[in-house]
């Protein structure tokens, strides 16, 4: 499955926590903690760090599957995990992490 293609899935079971390990390689940047995948973005100013905002909730709203997020004047911070499953980690979060990093001009 590549997760860049993916699409989220209603109700989507946890993953366990070697399942998650398995995916992390693949995303560079990400670390699994408190239950969820969390990233930190930087950039230069905030008009980069609300146009990132933007892209990830236009990335959510299709994917039907919503982050948290934190947002200051040069710093985007993003985790996924999914409430259905107990607000641990889907597969659903392994794909829209993935596909946040590969956003135009993004690197966590």
């Amino acid at each position: 499955m590549n997760p860049l293609t993916a699409h989220c899935q209603a109700n989507a079971p946890a993953l366990d926590d070697s399942a998650v390990a398995e995916w992390l390689p693949q995303l560079p940047g990400w670390t699994h903690e408190n239950g969820g995948l969390r990233a930190r973005f930087e950039f230069d100013n905030f008009y980069q760090v609300m146009a990132f905002a933007n892209a990830v909730a236009e990335l959510a709203h299709a994917q039907d599957h919503h982050p948290d997020m934190s947002l200051s004047y040069s710093m985007a911070t993003v985790r996924w995990s999914t409430h259905s499953a107990g607000g641990k980690v889907s597969l659903n979060d392994v794909i829209c992490a993935a596909q946040v990093s590969a956003l135009p001009e993004v690197s966590p």
